[in-house]
């Protein structure tokens, strides 16, 4: 093993949809059939292990968590390792007449996986599937195979049960609190960091807006104080889109709104532990605004996406995920995460914003100097909720993927142009963010290796972008999918930031918490709740030029 380990933690559903699309990526990039290594070490989110018949695997070293009745078809321990035998030929030394066994309804898996099961992958795969009418939870797309620790199941709540709604953030720190759960995940976190030679820290993915922000902010507090010199980058999610947004009655509508209340309130306790716990946290939504109503969707160019769809928008957010953790999970890098938290957390701003260029629009036939020569407007469209990413006096990180050094320049109509002294794509992107930003630190990272989109990749891209992610002036086959697409994402700190906060500060505000008695019956106290918004507007100050 390379050393350079990160343990993925994913707490919520909608953040296993974006986990789901985040290892059907790594997976789907794998190359069996180069002599050279991949200039991406995946040992940093993979581990290797042996079945019992003797067959090596490569498994994400990820724990994620979910509720009873969430994973359809698949086994909580998977099949990778071992077969479970049916009941009725398990070998048993009772009186057979004497023992009922009780099957759960069995569901089968979606057209797409089924194939898979049968081993047509490479028919899948490269060939478009349109799942999006077969797609209701993240494992009917699921192509990764997961290692049986990765997987569990909340019993005490099932899955959309509006009878017992795993829904309230002090449910979440209860259920870590006073339950076998925390023990056994605890556990597993060991067994996955003792199988490490060099462990960086953790990738926490988690569902902002319900129980498992408190669930996951518990859990960040625990990891915090046990591996205290490891960082923590926790991307907490807001989804797009929710059930209840599909109304049809006034009592509908008054049912949608008050969850809406709940869900800012999550989403304000949520921030206010992460900005205490985690080196880092970057808030992520394909909605404009995220807080009470997420918001029209975020206009991507040749990109058409349906935002109500999960399935869709958290691709969107594991594209960026994925791109944004690149340089820490380098091989030539000698970076590590808590480099990149370091450098974005100066002065107490943990908080930190994300931006996304998907796909990046290059010609077929241009150049890179002639793309961003020719580019109006910023280069990337900002996917944290209700903040825009600004120019002066920011920390910034960049990260660039599929543009062949071949594809620089050409010596033809450029050399009077400033950025032709540049000779690799790295020197000439930061060449243009110092152009086009003021007093801020750019850090530009490059990997030539595209993002890989085949099924089951949703189909969103138009029908200007080629197979190879490039924009072409004809239309793409209408039968064809797009198999790789380059990308643009950064992260950004900076005074910005901070309107993020004073928004979400405000919007929190207006609500009155006393109506909310699911809160207070779970355990959070009024007092509680009040200093939770006095440090929210305390972190806010952090943000402005002046502070030091």
């Amino acid at each position: 093993m390379s050393g350079k380990e990160v343990v993925t933690l994913q707490f919520g559903h909608y953040s296993n949809f974006v986990g789901a699309h985040l290892w059907n990526l790594n997976d789907l990039s794998f190359d069996y059939s180069s002599n050279q290594p991949s200039k991406i070490n995946h040992d940093v989110l993979y581990r290797e292990g042996l079945t019992n018949d003797g067959h090596t695997t490569f498994t994400p070293r990820a724990l994620l968590v979910d509720l009873k009745g969430s994973l359809k078809y698949l086994s909580k321990d998977g099949s990778l390792y071992s077969e479970r035998p049916a009941p009725e030929k398990v070998d048993i030394h009772w009186d057979k007449s004497r023992i009922e066994i009780k099957k759960d309804f069995e569901q089968s898996g979606s057209k797409f996986i089924q194939e898979i099961e049968k081993g047509n992958g490479n028919k899948v795969l490269n060939k478009k599937q349109n799942l999006e009418q077969t797609v209701n939870v993240w494992s009917d797309f699921l192509y990764t195979r997961y290692h049986p620790r990765t997987v569990n199941i909340i019993n005490e709540y099932k899955h959309e049960d509006v009878n017992k709604e795993f829904d309230v953030y002090p449910l979440g720190v209860n259920l870590w609190n006073n339950s076998e759960f925390s023990e056994e995940f605890s556990d597993k976190i060991r067994n996955y960091i003792e199988e490490c030679d060099n462990f960086q820290g953790f990738h926490v993915i988690l569902d902002a807006v319900d129980a498992f922000s408190g669930l996951s902010t518990s859990c960040i507090e625990h990891v915090r104080d046990e591996y205290e010199k490891k960082s923590v980058m926790a991307i907490p999610l807001i989804p797009s889109y929710y059930k209840d947004y599909n109304i049809t009655s006034t009592d509908q509508n008054y049912k949608s709104i008050t969850k809406d209340s709940v869900r800012v309130l999550n989403i304000a306790l949520c921030f206010n532990d992460l900005a205490e716990n985690a080196s880092i946290f970057v808030p992520l939504c394909t909605g404009l605004t995220g807080w009470r109503q997420p918001g029209e969707s975020i206009p991507f160019n040749n990109l058409h996406y349906d935002s109500r769809l999960w399935y869709h928008s958290s691709a969107i957010l594991a594209s960026a995920i994925d791109t944004f953790t690149l340089k820490h999970r380098l091989r030539s890098y000698n970076f590590s995460l808590n480099d990149l938290c370091a450098d974005l957390s100066s002065f107490g701003r943990r908080a930190v914003a994300s931006s996304l260029c998907l796909p990046f629009s290059f010609n077929k036939d241009a150049t890179l100097l002639e793309c961003l020569d020719n580019w109006d407007g910023p280069l990337s469209k900002s996917i944290t909720p209700n903040c825009k990413i600004g120019s002066n006096r920011m920390m910034q990180y960049w990260f660039l993927r599929g543009i062949a050094e071949n594809r620089l320049k050409h010596s033809q109509n450029q050399q009077n142009l400033p950025a032709f002294k540049c000779n690799t794509v790295q020197e000439m992107l930061t060449y243009y963010m110092a152009c086009t930003t003021y007093a801020s630190a750019n850090n530009v990272t490059v990997v030539d290796k595209a993002l890989t989109v085949k099924t089951p990749y949703p189909d969103i891209f138009n029908a200007h972008v080629g197979i190879d992610g490039n924009i072409i002036a004809d239309m793409r086959p209408e039968d064809s999918v797009v198999q790789s697409v380059p990308v643009l994402a950064g992260l950004h700190s900076g005074s910005e930031i901070g309107n993020m906060l004073e928004s979400l500060h405000t919007e929190v505000s207006k609500i009155r918490f006393p109506r909310f008695h699911r809160f207070r019956e779970s355990g959070l106290e009024t007092d509680a709740y009040k200093e939770c918004l006095q440090k929210l507007f305390d972190l806010r100050e952090c943000y402005e030029d002046n502070y030091n």
